[in-house]
């Protein structure tokens, strides 16, 4: 008797140690924030590019659908830096909430964990993106007018309505994008390279 008591004590304190190492951060690998800022600076970039091109000076809730859309093909273009699709939604604050979207659906369903965020620091002219252990890297805009281009003009907008002030970020400890190097958890299979506007 003594030693099934002994033997399903050791079995419950095996599974909760097995729990608790795979349910860790939701359970999704580690996302390198260089590929997620890369990829968003080039995204940025290019989406306001076609904004100027067809002379649209402000960007409704019709343009941020369609930018979210881009934003997330960049995120999933080849070559890969997460082993699942990843889905992407702006919340109230303007900032961007990227997931493991597990079935490709474009919602984050019950079971898909969140993987980074992505913040616009406006006083600092860079972009902030912090994954689920707290890790952060940051990357600064690659010219002062980008801040005035319609797309940036609404999501600051929409930062602002949310109560986030232009010096929110000011206290933020962010490794510069030049100096972040990807965990070993991150698995990325691009992390020698990645998009950046103009290449």
């Amino acid at each position: 008797m003594f030693n099934q008591i002994k033997l399903v004590a050791i079995i419950a304190v095996v599974g909760f140690v097995g729990y608790s190492f795979f349910a860790d951060s939701g359970g999704e690998q580690t996302a390198d924030l260089g590929q997620v800022l890369d990829r968003t600076e080039y995204a940025l970039n290019e989406y306001q590019g076609y904004l100027t091109d067809n002379k649209v000076e402000a960007a409704g809730d019709s343009e941020l659908s369609e930018f979210t859309a881009f934003y997330t093909s960049v995120l999933n273009a080849d070559p890969r830096f997460y082993d699942q699709p990843l889905g992407l939604s702006v919340q109230q604050d303007a900032s961007f909430l990227g997931f493991a979207d597990s079935n490709g659906n474009g919602t984050q369903d019950d079971g898909e964990g969140k993987v980074f965020t992505v913040e616009i620091d406006e006083e600092n002219n860079r972009l902030i993106a912090t994954d689920e252990a707290g890790n952060s890297s940051g990357l600064r805009f690659s010219g002062a007018g980008f801040l005035a281009g319609a797309l940036l003009g609404t999501l600051l907008n929409r930062q602002r309505g949310a109560g986030v002030q232009k010096g929110a970020f000011n206290n933020r400890n962010v490794t510069p994008r030049s100096a972040y190097k990807a965990p070993s958890s991150a698995r990325s299979g691009a992390r020698s390279g990645g998009l950046r506007a103009g290449k």
